[in-house]
């Protein structure tokens, strides 16, 4: 349905511009055809004139004064339709061009929309069926306490991943609405790094890897910090999955190198600026396998820019992503 309305719109947008097209030429050739005719009717009229009282022919009329007045109006007024005509044509054709653009750009929007949509009730509904299961499980049957702790452990699990998905969605609203509050304190950069890795170490989808210097101190936010590192490891996990994640930190300067890399499939290069728009993913929603919102990175570069940082996505090598970002110390 989305695309059969799309292709109606583009049709509809085509027709408009054929007709209004077509309607600018067919008056602009009535306009010239009526002056032309206008002059043409002058210059008989006056000829004639001029040979029954002067005796001249032709040749001699378009010698006079009365000839050469009627000659510059007519191209005067052929000259007036041209440049208005050409302006015209130039200001339709840039509105136009930005009308098409405007309208692209929206159903993009609108596109990738319905795809957030997709994936949120997917994204919900998942954990929540999960943990569902998972208690169920343990309520119904008589289980050892080892598959009792592996089943809460796991559903707690779901739970982190629920409360983080919910946190993504708000953090997300609150950008879009001036409305993040930011807390600016002296953080050591170091220990909220290394605080991370311990977190995500034991995942046993990845191989993490960390080169953290100490006592990089920064000003920041911690929870902005935090939510930084966790949605680049996310993207990592999702998108990259069974390779090997670092996190690299050090200094450089008067300035911070905080960069998370993982060696997977890579992102192309025309995706690389687009990949922090909001809601961007790759892919159908209906298809795609990897899970995930499109907030994501949004969220991380946003964050980075409320500490005045600048964030840019790099090859990793031999292969792979590498998502780097400089603060200021």
């Amino acid at each position: 349905m989305f695309k059969e309305a799309t292709n109606t719109k583009f049709l509809l947008f085509y027709i408009v511009l054929v007709y209004v097209f077509a309607f600018m030429f067919w008056w602009s050739y009535l306009l010239h055809s009526k002056i032309e005719q206008h002059f043409s009717d002058a210059v008989n009229y006056q000829s004639l004139q001029y040979e029954l009282n002067h005796g001249g022919n032709f040749e001699d009329y378009i010698q006079t004064e009365e000839y050469q007045q009627l000659d510059q109006d007519f191209s005067r007024q052929q000259t007036m339709i041209i440049g208005e005509g050409a302006v015209f044509f130039i200001v339709l054709i840039i509105g136009m061009v930005k009308i098409y653009r405007s309208f692209k750009q929206e159903i993009a929007v609108a596109r990738q929309q319905k795809n957030f949509i997709l994936s949120i009730t997917h994204e919900l509904k998942s954990p929540l069926a999960s943990i569902k299961l998972m208690n169920e499980t343990i309520r119904k049957h008589k289980l050892d306490k080892q598959k009792q702790d592996n089943l809460l452990a796991s559903s707690l699990s779901e739970v982190d991943r629920l409360e983080n998905l919910v946190e993504n969605i708000l953090i997300a609203a609150k950008i879009e609405n001036d409305q993040y509050g930011f807390n600016r304190e002296e953080l050591d950069l170091s220990i909220i790094c290394n605080q991370v890795f311990e977190s995500y170490k034991s995942r046993q989808d990845i191989e993490l890897k960390a080169n953290i210097e100490s006592n990089v101190l920064i000003t920041g936010d911690k929870t902005c910090i935090n939510s930084i590192l966790s949605n680049l490891l996310d993207n990592a996990i999702k998108y990259a999955p069974n390779s090997t994640v670092s996190i690299l930190l050090k200094r450089d300067g008067n300035k911070v190198e905080l960069s998370v890399c993982d060696t997977g499939s890579g992102i192309p290069d025309e995706e690389k600026q687009a990949v922090f728009d909001k809601f961007y993913r790759l892919g159908n929603e209906e298809t795609r396998q990897a899970k995930g919102t499109g907030l994501g990175l949004y969220i991380v570069r946003q964050l980075v820019h409320f500490h005045d940082g600048k964030i840019q996505v790099e090859n990793n090598q031999p292969q792979g992503t590498c998502f780097k970002m400089v603060f200021k110390l």
